[in-house]
């Protein structure tokens, strides 16, 4: 999935189709206004709402609800979504169920004296990720209406359906997530499942969380906003993802408008239709067997004999800041390497992996040859594998005990391990650079948010990263990065991100898509990065085929100077 320039992808001209008409012969349902002055749960507030009781509700069956955010736009005859219309001329040839409609503006707060302008309650209402907003539909605004109205209601969640656009869209599934029991059914247009007020948890909490009895309807469009929140296409494709990954009974429906009704309001006709279809059990597609690209090394990664090959040292190393933990680190130092002259440094997590003559990155073969032709400086290569709490170190060094702290968690621990115990201990030995822009950090999955992690909160002591199939994804809370990247001064790094479509997709996240909001975010913050996606799983072959590409960009700016 890509976001394409917006003078490439032209906005279509959606508009509401016959369903949102008049028709003749078609019984009008009441619509009628109201005001709610005394609100308990935001106090202060006032609010418009309108109720809208179709022609054939007769007060002995029970009817359908269904509640809208934002109510005033939707209940427009000349609107985007034309909501009454639609539900008189769909009740009337009986595709979906006498259904009462409850459209609620959000609450202002009046000027504190004459002339002033009120403050809008919007965000805080629709926003926020709590169950205030379901609290105030469903335990104190519906109750007066139904009383108002002699309304009989059905008491099954299934036929209760919440329905909004942007933050009404996050808002209505706040509603139904936190109150499944009464809401059964969402619909959401161009949802802000963005860090306004912290929706941007969502994919996180559906994919850790236990199935919740709910059928979603998301609609997005591919020129919806991109802006300190976030990239709202990729977050609802996140959410989504997340959603398809649970087994929930949703459907999402792309167009190609921006951050407007009009697309929504288009298709609602039929996502009433869908919304109230019968319940069926969710059919989980079968994935097709993805194509992988046979990713072959180039010369760069193979040995040459014309170049002087560097020496490799092993070691071992009890640290302070991770107390009880041991770990093996190696230091690879160039035929180049000349002790009168400060060396650039280049930390890998993972070590083991980027050693192996016959592996996927060969970094000491890449170095070599780099290193020779000029196209990167003299760089001493420090190999650290992850911690591990025991006698001996497991026969797989990726299943070090202390692996997944060390590197998932957003801390500096990691950060202060390399620059107050390995990298003096190294330093006593070779002569390293102290300057960041002679310090580069890799790693791939959860190395790769590590090796980010540590430029992050050191950006003045590293200053390039390569991230292979990183995982900024909720494992300790790597999700949040995009969020802090858009919402933080620029920090002076470079970072080159690698991952594939086919990366993992489990109860943590979807790698593919959680590089893409990277990325997205990166590119709107104006941070020096390239993020190359290709085909693969979540494994070096990629990564490891265009480390020397990784490694010529980010060390462009030495190459000169050494």
């Amino acid at each position: 999935f890509f976001l394409l320039p917006a003078f490439v992808v032209q906005a279509a001209d959606y508009r509401p189709g016959p369903e949102a008409q008049r028709r003749e012969g078609v019984p009008q349902g009441q619509l009628t206004e109201h005001s709610w002055n005394e609100c308990k749960a935001f106090p202060g507030t006032t609010r418009s709402y309108w109720v809208y009781v179709p022609a054939r509700y007769d007060g002995m069956k029970p009817a359908n609800l269904m509640v809208f955010q934002d109510g005033g736009g939707f209940v427009r005859e000349k609107g985007h979504t034309r909501v009454p219309v639609v539900f008189d001329n769909l009740i009337h040839q009986g595709d979906m169920p006498v259904t009462v409609g409850l459209f609620v503006n959000p609450g202002s707060v009046p000027g504190a004296e004459p002339g002033n302008q009120p403050r809008r309650n919007r965000a805080f209402e629709y926003d926020t990720v709590s169950a205030d907003y379901a609290t105030f539909i469903i335990d104190e605004l519906l109750p007066a209406v139904v009383k108002e109205h002699k309304l009989k209601l059905t008491k099954d969640p299934s036929g209760r359906v919440i329905c909004g656009n942007s933050s009404g869209g996050i808002a209505a599934f706040t509603a139904a997530w936190h109150r499944p029991d009464f809401f059964g059914a969402v619909i959401s247009h161009i949802g802000s499942y963005t860090n306004i007020r912290g929706g941007y948890v969502y994919p996180g909490l559906i994919r850790k969380t236990e199935k919740k009895n709910l059928r979603v309807f998301l609609q997005e469009g591919r020129r919806d906003l991109d802006n300190l929140h976030g990239s709202w296409p990729l977050s609802s494709k996140e959410v989504a993802s997340a959603l398809a990954y649970k087994g929930y009974d949703y459907k999402i429906i792309w167009g190609e408008d921006g951050h407007g009704g009009r697309h929504g309001g288009s298709i609602f006709p039929d996502t009433v239709r869908w919304i109230f279809r019968p319940k069926t059990e969710v059919a989980q597609p079968k994935k097709a067997q993805p194509k992988i690209p046979e990713y072959k090394l180039t010369a760069d990664s193979l040995p040459n004999p014309k170049h002087p090959k560097g020496k490799v040292t092993k070691h071992i190393h009890q640290s302070k800041v991770f107390a009880g933990t041991k770990r093996e680190y190696f230091v690879y130092v160039p035929a180049q390497y000349d002790e009168s002259k400060p060396a650039c440094v280049m930390v890998f997590q993972d070590g083991h992996a980027y050693l192996k003559a016959d592996g996927d990155a060969r970094v000491p073969t890449v170095f070599d040859n780099l290193i020779a032709k000029g196209e990167m400086p003299v760089t001493i290569g420090i190999f650290i594998n992850p911690g591990h709490r025991g006698k001996e170190f497991p026969q797989s060094r990726w299943k070090s005990n202390n692996r997944s702290y060390e590197y998932d968690s957003l801390s500096d621990e990691y950060a202060r391990m390399l620059l107050e115990e390995i990298l003096p201990e190294v330093g006593k030995s070779y002569n390293l650079s102290q300057k960041a822009s002679d310090r580069g950090i890799c790693g791939a999955s959860s190395g790769g948010i590590c090796a980010f992690t540590v430029a992050w909160e050191r950006p003045h002591e590293f200053s390039k990263v390569y991230s292979m199939i990183g995982s900024f994804t909720n494992i300790r809370g790597g999700h949040v990065y995009p969020s802090w990247i858009r919402k933080t001064a620029v920090k002076p790094v470079k970072v080159f991100l690698e991952d594939g479509r086919n990366d993992l997709d489990n109860d943590h996240g979807n790698w593919p898509l959680a590089n893409e909001q990277m990325a997205a975010a990166l590119a709107f913050a104006g941070w020096d990065h390239k993020f190359v996606y290709g085909e693969g799983k979540h494994n070096l072959k990629h990564g490891g085929v265009l480390l020397p590409e990784a490694l010529c960009w980010l060390w462009a700016d030495q190459v000169d100077k050494k």
